[in-house]
């Protein structure tokens, strides 16, 4: 016999099963036994938002990176993976404050190099004697 979420612990229940409304913020938790998922807030979850929009911004300005968008993603992949267990929210806006010096680092980058480009298509380069 199958139930269903109000049986198993009421109208949240259905709620978080049938539109698997915020998969980070609810975690399964059996309680009294009914194997209801109940939410749960962590410390550091406000700021996932804020990683993962960082994480994406920095992936679309790999995409121009001289070494390749391949080489750029595995490096970034890795640097992320290397920091996911991080939990003190202090940590965490200070790698953010990090990797957003690196977005700072990379659009000077790309300015820089489309300048060159335009200065040797507009101005000769003038031999010394």
């Amino acid at each position: 016999m199958e139930t269903t979420g109000r049986e198993r612990g009421g109208a949240w229940c259905d709620v978080i099963q049938t539109r698997r409304l915020l998969p980070e913020v609810v975690r399964a938790a059996h309680v009294g036994g009914r194997g209801c998922a109940q939410p749960l807030m962590t410390m550091a979850n406000p700021l996932r938002g804020e990683v993962v929009r960082l994480y994406k911004n920095l992936l679309f300005l790999g995409r121009e990176y001289p070494k390749g968008e391949s080489y750029f993603r595995e490096r970034l992949k890795r640097a992320f993976l290397k920091n996911k267990d991080v939990r003190d929210p202090e940590k965490i806006k200070e790698l953010i404050g990090r990797g957003e010096f690196v977005i700072k680092e990379l659009e000077a980058l790309y300015f820089l190099r489309k300048y060159r480009a335009m200065k040797q298509r507009y101005y000769e380069d003038k031999e010394s004697p």
